[in-house]
């Protein structure tokens, strides 16, 4: 009669908990990655050009561009530590508008930070379980992180597509304070900034995330066609 060597047990433990981990690494890194391509200038221009509110803001079109470039850079870039109170004669960015950004530009700031950890652990844990010749094990966690990647996005297309101003809401509930993120339609930030800007951007997040899981799952794929170790 055989027994299982508890120690033995304990490390595939260990070794399956670090495969999950390093698939939710791959996912969240997926998923922080695919907002960077959308936080640059070209893509702000791109959509505020298509979708901001310039007639009713009483603006001309290139003066909205202008603006929306202002607060992508204060948002993004960091540049600047406040936002114009009046623009030509009109109501800019009031103290409520600017805590809100800077609000965002923390959350973003921490994200990239985020993104930029985990991405070096499942880097680190790639390369030891490749010289480890463990191939399988990095492929299912590329699987597993495609998995999750596309499982989230699922979730939120499903729920913003019920009902986009629900979700609209409680994401910002993750993240702010009740009461700190909501503004009048005749805002400038909201006519810089209208939904339809953020359906189109959620959409192109969305597709991005989808095809950084592909990679991955293309990845798993050519890992795990190699022969398993034996157990």
């Amino acid at each position: 009669m055989t027994t299982s060597n508890p120690l033995t047990a304990e490390v595939r433990s260990v070794r399956t908990a670090a495969i999950w981990f390093a698939g939710l690494g791959f996912a969240l890194t997926v998923l922080g990655t695919a907002i960077l391509p959308l936080s640059g200038p070209g893509f702000t221009h791109a959509l505020v050009s298509r979708f901001s509110l310039a007639a009713e803001a009483g603006l001309p079109p290139e003066r909205m561009l202008e603006i929306a470039e202002q607060v992508r850079a204060f948002v993004v870039d960091g540049d600047g530590d406040t936002l114009p109170a009046t623009v030509d004669g009109r109501s800019g960015f009031d103290a409520s508008a600017v805590s809100h950004l800077a609000d965002v530009r923390g959350i973003i700031s921490r994200a990239k930070l985020v993104t930029g950890l985990l991405t070096a652990l499942v880097t680190i844990w790639m390369f030891v379980s490749f010289m480890r010749k463990r191939r399988p094990d990095i492929g299912v966690a590329l699987r597993a992180g495609a998995i999750i990647a596309v499982a989230i996005v699922g979730l939120a297309a499903v729920s913003a597509f019920a009902d986009f101003e629900r979700f609209f809401a409680a994401f910002h509930g993750l993240f702010f304070r009740s009461g700190t993120w909501t503004f009048a339609y005749d805002s400038l930030l909201i006519q810089t900034f209208p939904e339809q800007f953020w359906v189109t951007a959620g959409a192109a997040w969305a597709t991005l995330t989808v095809l950084g899981a592909g990679v991955l799952e293309g990845l798993a794929r050519l890992l795990m066609s190699t022969d398993k170790e034996p157990s």
